[in-house]
């Protein structure tokens, strides 16, 4: 396939974007390749996002962006909005390939091979940022009365006075607990940890330094911060359960502390299991933390599974954005490649 581009770049969430920013601004034409509809990857409207209209960001002033600087938390909106206007900029320097699926990614001596179902292209530098969100955590036997929390558009499903518990000890978690409690105080609300921890309120200096953060407790390994609105709401109006779920039965739940309850719903708040990624060697570190490089440095992969960056970290998205820009300028003023 005939192309102007001589870069592509694979991937349309936050670290996807982040690369046609740099590159565009730098004058490159970028062929931008997606499976999604429209730029945004997790922060999306569901179903195509994963991430819940209710969520607010914590916002120190730096994490985010210079435009937020003065609000201390961002909402799930106001960030989108942010997205979009990055991925709108320079758009005459980018040919989107929306809602098409990359096959593989394969380098060559001198260009790098893009496969999609419809065609193959040739560039010579591809950036793939594909994230690492892959399909929802959650045993397929507990299907019957139990939802992920990512499938969950609002809480339409949940009928009045019924009994409800929350499994997922992470940001996530908490945030699906005060959205019930606030929407639906009606409800009976459980929620199971599986490991201790320690609520802090958004406004405490702990919170600015994020979820990270771990603390130790006396004779038991470190845990860590879980960030909320209002500790004492969730606290009060949430029965905690620091324990694991071993079964799920329909609605008869079994934990590892011996106990079984029974639930009218069961959401989980679980993560996702690794997406399967292009079967291409990265083993090379790239410039900057979280970047790896193909053997001959054509292909740069971006939050590279492993290499301990946030997946929301804006400072980690822009540095390897910048990075992969250099990169292909480093190529100099390569020759279109053969197609």
């Amino acid at each position: 396939m005939e192309t102007d581009s001589n870069c592509a770049v694979v991937g349309s969430g936050l670290f996807g974007i982040q690369a046609v920013r740099e590159l565009t601004r730098r004058g490159i034409s970028v062929d931008w390749y997606s499976s999604d509809p429209e730029p945004g990857g997790i922060w999306q409207p569901m179903p195509w996002g994963k991430t819940r209209e209710s969520t607010e960001l914590v916002n120190p002033g730096w994490c985010i962006a210079p435009e937020f600087r003065t609000k201390p938390t961002v909402t799930v909106q106001e960030f989108r909005a942010l997205l979009k206007s990055w991925s709108d900029e320079r758009t005459n320097l980018q040919r989107r390939r929306f809602l098409t699926r990359v096959d593989s990614v394969v380098e060559h001596d001198s260009h790098v091979r893009v496969t999609t179902p419809d065609s193959e292209t040739s560039y010579a530098f591809v950036v793939v940022a594909t994230g690492r969100y892959g399909a929802p955590r959650i045993p397929d036997e507990w299907r019957d009365n139990c939802y992920h929390a990512s499938s969950l558009q609002d809480l339409s499903c949940i009928q009045p006075h019924e009994s409800v518990l929350v499994i997922g000890g992470g940001q996530s978690g908490v945030e699906l607990c005060e959205e019930i409690i606030e929407d639906r105080p009606d409800i009976r609300l459980s929620w199971c940890t599986g490991r201790k921890v320690r609520l802090i309120s958004r406004h405490s200096p702990l919170a600015m330094l994020g979820t990270c953060v771990r603390y130790s407790t006396k004779d038991e390994a470190p845990r860590g911060f879980v960030i909320t609105k209002s500790p004492s709401m969730v606290s009060t109006r949430c029965k905690i359960t620091p324990t694991r779920v071993l079964q799920v039965d329909g609605g008869r739940v079994e934990f590892s502390d011996g106990s079984i309850q029974k639930f009218d719903r069961i959401i989980a708040a679980t993560g996702y299991a690794s997406p399967v990624g292009f079967d291409f060697p990265a083993p090379n570190p790239g410039r900057t933390k979280g970047m790896r490089l193909s053997p001959r440095s054509r292909i740069a992969s971006l939050n590279h599974d492993g290499d301990g960056c946030g997946g929301a970290s804006m400072t980690c998205a822009r540095k390897q954005a910048a990075a992969a820009a250099r990169l292909y300028a480093d190529l100099g003023s390569p020759e279109k490649s053969p197609a």
